[in-house]
């Protein structure tokens, strides 16, 4: 029997979720066109060691000789090789749209199949590569008409410096991920007791080490010892806020000290993307100078940035500003063949029109009333008789 179903973690849009959703990406393409990205879209299907993720989180399978593929997990590790394999002049500015996939667990609830849009910036080493992201970002809620969205700012190399520091495992490593992620403090109380350091009272404060910034930075800068490298961390963030708020007044901006970078090859600046009446985060990025190489350069300075666009459509849809689906108002009905062509040229000329294809006036008549034209047009010997619908 032909499985009906779908599988777990995907969807059906339609109608004018499906309308939405595509006028939504095209608006999302266009604010970064006008900022100057260049579009570049990539394979759904690669090899699968191009990924990072752990085999579970993968959709792999095998082709026909034998090549262990996988569905692309995430854009920018993708977008890299593309710079590497085409070579292509850096510094530069990318843009893109498309599905990811990720084999989330059944019962968690997420979608495993994700819309997404968003840009990468190669070759830019400054901090106005970050400020642009999060700028870009701005325009994009803005165009959207997303309302009381705000920006958490973190730094991966906070984490990678505590695992550095405390020499942690592969095991000890995802233990203390989650621990971070959940902000549980009484396991990160024991988990210092188990690998302690000179930064034991930081990582147990970490759960506490978020919101607004001047009041974060220096509580932890007090924690920390003096020529820690997270000082320089906090410093590079606090750079980032001033220059962001330098240029977005209106914008709220927050920290959090704990934020676990949610890609392996992130290396500095994180930012998160929050609002009103989305459950969940909608917006990542960051700085990644170690993903991709060049013949000419061994590290290659980059940041990126990506919105879940299924999670602006699902905001829209709930709150009913998601773009209207405009219906046809008009029904041309023909029944002689030799009234095709006119009929054709007649739907051409009329906005809001629509070509019956019933072969009875009988049956165009109950189209129309069930899908709310407001006017049947009869075309006959290539005359036009106009008809209220329902009349």
């Amino acid at each position: 029997m032909i499985q009906r179903k779908i599988p777990t973690g995907t969807r059906d849009k339609l109608f004018r979720e499906a309308s939405g959703a595509y006028r939504l990406e095209h608006k999302v393409n266009a604010v970064v066109k006008e900022r100057g990205y260049q579009r570049v879209e990539t394979p759904t299907i690669e090899f699968a060691d191009l990924f990072d993720e752990e085999e579970s989180e993968l959709y792999r399978f095998f082709d026909n000789k034998g090549n262990l593929l996988a569905l692309r997990s995430d854009m920018t590790t993708p977008i890299g090789r593309v710079v590497e394999n085409t070579k292509l002049t850096l510094p530069v500015k990318l843009s893109y749209s498309g599905k990811i996939y990720r084999a989330n667990e059944a019962m968690r609830g997420e979608q495993n199949e994700i819309s997404q849009a968003g840009i990468e910036l190669i070759g830019f080493s400054s901090v106005k590569a970050e400020v642009e992201a999060l700028l870009c970002a701005y325009d994009i809620l803005q165009t959207l008409q997303i309302s009381d969205f705000h920006f958490e700012i973190g730094h991966a190399q906070i984490f990678h410096e505590l695992v550095s520091v405390l020499s942690l495992t592969e095991g000890s490593i995802e233990e203390f991920r989650q621990m971070l992620e959940s902000k549980n403090i009484s396991g990160l109380k024991a988990f210092t007791e188990k690998y302690p350091s000179e930064l034991d009272t930081f990582i147990q404060q970490l759960p506490f080490l978020f919101g607004f910034p001047e009041k974060v930075f220096t509580k932890a800068r007090g924690l920390l010892p003096e020529g820690s490298f997270l000082r320089t961390a906090i410093d590079e963030m606090s750079l980032l806020l001033e220059r962001v708020e330098n240029s977005l007044a209106d914008v709220v901006l927050t920290v959090d000290l704990g934020l676990v970078p949610t890609q392996g090859y992130y290396t500095g600046l994180l930012f998160n993307g929050f609002a009103d009446k989305i459950a969940d985060v909608f917006l990542r990025g960051g700085r990644y100078d170690e993903l991709v190489q060049t013949d000419e350069q061994a590290v290659v300075p980059a940041v990126g940035m990506g919105i879940n666009l299924d999670t602006l459509v699902d905001l829209q849809y709930r709150l009913n500003t998601l773009e209207v689906l405009k219906t046809p108002s008009i029904f041309i009905h023909y029944e002689d063949w030799q009234d095709l062509v006119i009929a054709e040229e007649l739907q051409r000329q009329t906005l809001d029109s629509q070509l019956s294809l019933f072969e009875t006036f009988e049956e165009a008549e109950e189209f129309a009333k069930l899908w709310q034209f407001s006017e049947l047009w009869l075309l006959k010997n290539g005359e036009v008789t106009k008809l209220k619908v329902g009349e």
